[in-house]
């Protein structure tokens, strides 16, 4: 972790823009000297712009991280190694590190910009303080996620004494296992003056990408939050979730989020990530996996059409419309068997699969297949793939890497389009998340805010499905205006916590840390071993998720639980600090591992 500093922010890019977010970004150069010229609001649109992901690295880190020990995609590659090296050998010292760039956004950008916008706003005459209330309160509301976000992984960070370095030169590291009461705090304390109804308020719409100035949905993502945060630590404190439900019901109305367009999401601007070189990786590297594909398929899962792209096996592709007409006898043979028929086909994800034993499913994702008088076979995707539209702007075609060409895409596709006419956005707290948490809460008997748990539940599949159309829609997944809900969801028995946590599951594809942290907090999904020619229960039809178990064929590998809290190499003056919060995380729970690198220990909330 880089040593901490106060920042003048030198360069913040401001974006105006109309409801419809149709005008072009205006970049405003702001220098020290002039700070005091720059509204609070301009310097909060700077402050997000394309916030967490203005990185590219960081676009793609979740790729062989969260959604690969989540077993959403898995490598596509015939190699053990290869399969097994995001996974801890659990008898090994050493392991990999998720690297999460929570830290470097949040000192140097997000949690810094934060603190100056409001710093700003307490120094303004009192007339005008009055007119940036609401805008004061957002602002440490996303200063307090972001920092839970990394207490969240690394367990300890500098909070209370951070941003203050003439006061505290070298802050002192808080630890998760306090701070979840201090987060609550301040984001009541938000809460309430959201709540308040605030006239005179700055006009906001043009500067915020998330909700557009709306001040009660905002209120309304701030309980949902407190909620969320207490439902981490319940295992540790479950007083302290009673206690916030019952608040927010009380004191707030019960007003969390309660509608798709009422997520917390950031709309990300026009020219965002338009160049799909190098982040397309997704579509070149990793393919859908096997156990999320088969629950899929088995419960006859409308949102497939929106998560899984289809394999080659159809006559959408050229290439498999090459082996029907000019095929040799034998592959239009093969063509022409059952299995390829098939368009959806996902990857075991354990390093033993990779034994012929098991199939095309242990296999890559491309099988060759002869043509009659040529000496190079006709290559057609047998697996399929995520949807990789759903993070990458045409779906990763068009960039520099021959396989990312256009002509692999399937007629159905499209052409390649305009990066600024594609709207992305990145969610962080959806209303379908909400739904399954509150069902989780009700069917433990828990305050339900006026529903049961099987009405949560089923709001919450229906929320999930509307999300994934508008986002499937915007994206320009094939011809997902068609694609309708059916009777899925009144098919879709209810059998208690296992049903809540296996549509979370799915619904977490685009969340996969909340996947992780979801499985860390409850042991779902469960892990079921998987071996060539016995019966298990991935994709039986009970509607239930399962993971595989990550099998090398002598032990079963496991996946990083949090990630290391390191000091930045060479001397750093904080280090006393850094090593004693190590110490205080060890002391406080034997779980947490050997030592920081240990990432297959626990954080304090991750009880055994």
């Amino acid at each position: 972790m880089k040593t901490i500093k106060i920042y003048l922010i030198a360069v913040l890019s401001v974006a105006v823009l109309t409801q419809s977010c149709k005008k072009n970004l205006i970049e405003i150069n702001t220098n020290p000297d002039k700070l005091d010229d720059v509204a609070p609001e301009f310097l909060f649109t700077g402050a997000t712009k394309d916030i967490n992901l203005t990185s590219r690295n960081n676009t793609s880190k979740k790729y062989a991280t969260t959604l690969t020990y989540m077993q959403y995609v898995v490598r596509d590659d015939g190699t053990a190694d290869v399969l097994a090296a995001p996974y801890w050998d659990p008898a090994k010292e050493t392991g990999p590190n998720p690297g999460f760039p929570f830290y470097d956004d949040y000192y140097t950008g997000i949690g810094r910009d934060m603190h100056r916008i409001i710093d700003k706003i307490d120094l303004l005459p009192a007339d005008n303080q009055k007119t940036y209330q609401g805008l004061k309160a957002i602002a440490r509301v996303v200063d307090v996620y972001h920092a839970w976000r990394i207490a969240d992984v690394f367990g300890a960070l500098p909070y209370s004494q951070a941003f203050d370095g003439d006061k505290y030169p070298l802050p002192e590291y808080d630890l998760d296992f306090t701070l979840y009461k201090t987060f609550d705090q301040q984001l009541k304390d938000a809460a309430t003056l959201l709540k308040q109804n605030l006239t005179g308020q700055t006009n906001i719409a043009a500067q915020d990408f998330f909700y557009d100035g709306d001040y009660n949905k905002w209120l309304a993502f701030t309980n949902t939050l407190r909620i969320k945060i207490a439902q981490r630590y319940e295992k540790r404190d479950a007083a302290n979730l009673t206690s916030v439900l019952n608040d927010i019901a009380t004191n707030f109305s019960g007003n969390i989020i309660s509608s798709v367009d009422a997520s917390f999401a950031y709309k990300h601007t026009r020219d965002w990530n338009n160049n799909v070189d190098d982040i397309n990786a997704i579509l070149l590297n990793y393919d859908a996996s096997y156990p999320f594909v088969e629950l899929l398929k088995s419960t006859n899962d409308p949102r497939i059409k929106f998560m899984v792209r289809e394999n080659d096996l159809g006559i959408n592709y050229k290439g498999y419309k090459n082996v029907q007409d000019n095929g040799t006898v034998a592959a239009k043979a093969e063509l022409a068997l059952p299995e390829n028929t098939v368009r959806y086909y996902g990857k075991h994800v354990f390093p033993e699969s990779t034994n012929s034993s098991y199939g095309r499913s242990g296999g890559v994702r491309n099988k060759a297949f002869n043509i009659q008088g040529s000496s190079s076979p006709q290559n057609l995707g047998v697996l399929s793939q995520i949807q990789t539209r759903l993070f990458v702007k045409n779906g990763g075609f068009g960039g520099f890497d021959a396989r990312s060409a256009p002509g692999f895409m399937h007629d159905t596709e499209g052409a390649i389009r305009e990066g600024g006419t594609i709207k992305m956005k990145t969610l962080y707290l959806s209303y379908a998340e909400t739904c399954f948490m509150m069902a989780e809460i009700a069917e433990k008997g828990g305050n339900g805010l006026g529903k049961t748990a099987s009405q949560w539940f089923y709001e919450g599949v229906q929320a999930s499905f509307d999300q994934y159309k508008a986002i499937a829609i915007n994206a320009y997944i094939p011809k997902a205006t068609e694609v309708t809900m059916g009777t899925f969801k009144t098919d879709l028995p209810y059998s208690g916590l296992k049903s809540i946590y296996s549509q979370a599951w799915v619904n977490f594809l685009l969340q996969p840390d909340e996947a992780w942290a979801m499985w860390k907090r409850t042991g779902y999904p469960q892990f079921e071993d998987v071996r060539a020619g016995v019966p298990n229960k991935i994709g039986d039809g009970s509607s239930i998720a399962y993971l595989e178990s990550v099998w090398n064929g002598t032990k079963n590998l496991v996946a990083p639980r949090r990630s290391a809290l390191i000091l930045s190499t060479g001397s750093n003056p904080n280090s006393a600090n850094y090593y004693k919060a190590i110490d205080q995380m060890k002391e406080k729970s034997v779980a947490y591992g050997k030592n920081a690198e240990d990432t297959k220990g626990r954080i304090w909330w991750d009880m055994p």
